[in-house]
């Protein structure tokens, strides 16, 4: 879904986007449809203010019991789209203030607002994925997977070279 500068009236748009098109379904796997309010606010000839709110159901894998858990994130952003001039798109070393962290420069006055959303998708996805604070997890040993039964094995308790130093604390 594509909006030009010149479609934004002076009030702002406001979009609902029900279209799951946008969704990267390849990379990452959604467990109900997505909810998506964005709002376009024109500041000037040459800026946009996008911001809104997504609730995204996921079905993930826990990182700890491997076992396959549902969870709704939300996120709300806020961008800064700005038409850039000839000598912006240039390549040039620059520290980023934070400011322009969220600050987009577009080669033309239109917003592709699908490849943004894409975009705040993966941004949003947690690096840890676990199903819950209690999940203890799979044996390292016997690959039991500790949230529905107890294994019989043995904690191992290797020897650290900084054994050592806990004597002398004490």
């Amino acid at each position: 879904m594509k909006v030009r500068f010149a479609e934004i009236p002076a009030e702002g748009l406001a979009l609902e986007i029900h279209d799951q098109a946008w969704f990267p379904d390849h990379d990452i796997t959604r467990s109900g449809p997505v909810c998506v309010r964005v709002h376009l606010l024109q500041k000037g000839e040459d800026r946009v203010l996008l911001s809104g709110e997504m609730a995204i159901p996921l079905a993930l894998d826990c990182d700890r019991c491997l076992r396959e858990f549902s969870k709704t994130i939300t996120h709300s952003f806020r961008l800064d789209l700005e038409l850039a001039d000839s000598d912006t798109m240039e390549p040039v070393e620059h520290g980023c203030s934070v400011a322009e962290m969220d600050m987009l420069y577009l080669q033309k006055p239109e917003i592709d607002l699908f490849r943004i959303l894409s975009q705040q998708v993966f941004l949003l996805m947690p690096t840890k994925k676990i199903c819950s604070e209690e999940c203890k997890g799979l044996c390292p040993q016997c690959g039991t997977n500790r949230n529905e039964k107890t294994c019989r094995c043995q904690a191992e308790v290797k020897s650290s070279p900084f054994g050592v130093l806990a004597g002398l604390k004490r």
